[in-house]
């Protein structure tokens, strides 16, 4: 199971669920295997409606986003590849700054390798992030599960 389908059914179930949203502007990198291919576009997007305030498609979105140019084994084919990559993905780079986003969210880590290749190239002033980091961030977490900060003694401990 692909983690997009997992997290929004944790949402759904309200095993996840988070303190705040992100203000920021974000849009959402629909990865060629995961939308297209595993069709999770629409769970991608339940998971975003729950993370922030301001979300910015990309035009076209969904299964006819545009291909970031990093997958099929370009990104591991290296340094001699980077110019073909930077080139190719000029028009994700172009669709990307169309939105104003300051966070992009890429569920694939050749997505996530390429578009932030991409913010370099084109200094797009771009933050590129995965569903869970953004998580990290903003999730709600109960307060027997949060670590005790260091030094402080347990409660009905010995002494």
């Amino acid at each position: 199971m692909h983690s997009v389908k997992l997290f929004a059914e944790y949402i759904r179930d309200g095993r996840l669920t988070f303190d705040r949203k992100i203000t920021e502007p974000i849009t959402y990198q629909d990865p060629c295997n995961v939308s297209r291919s595993g069709g999770l576009a629409e769970e991608a997007r339940y998971i975003i409606s729950h993370i922030t305030e301001d979300f910015r498609e990309m035009t076209p979105h969904g299964n006819d986003n545009y291909c970031c140019s990093g997958g099929g084994g370009a990104i591991p084919m290296g340094p001699p590849f980077r110019r073909r990559r930077m080139e190719a993905g000029k028009v994700k780079a172009d669709q990307i700054k169309a939105t104003g986003a300051k966070i992009v969210i890429c569920p694939c880590h050749n997505c996530y390798d390429q578009v932030r290749d991409l913010g370099k190239e084109y200094d797009l002033g771009i933050k590129v992030m995965s569903f869970k980091e953004i998580f990290e961030e903003i999730m709600h977490i109960p307060e027997e599960l949060k670590a005790k900060e260091e030094g402080a003694e347990e409660e009905g401990g010995e002494e």
